[in-house]
């Protein structure tokens, strides 16, 4: 399934990329990030009951599970020597 979305965000950004350049835009196009991101946020979504379009009807508890969730991989992988801040006390 992984695979599946990687391949599906980097075909959207190649695409993304082509259509500026044909279009005759000479800026760089959108980050692959911005494309992770976008999945991401919709994912959520999903994950919450949401509207896709509108964000709205979501399950707020299931959001603070999903929030609560990534917080502990944060915490527990990647932050496990700093600091604690007031952030972290609304988790």
């Amino acid at each position: 399934m992984m695979a599946a979305i990687e391949t599906a965000i980097r075909a959207a950004s190649e695409r993304a990329a082509e259509a500026l350049r044909c279009a005759g835009f000479d800026e760089p196009s959108p980050a692959y990030e911005y494309f992770v991101a976008h999945a991401h946020q919709q994912l959520f979504l999903r994950l919450c009951g949401a509207d896709t379009e509108t964000f709205e009807g979501g399950d707020p508890e299931i959001a603070t599970f999903v929030i609560r969730n990534a917080r502990n991989i944060r915490d527990h992988y990647w932050a496990k020597d700093r600091p604690a801040t007031p952030e972290d006390a609304e988790a």
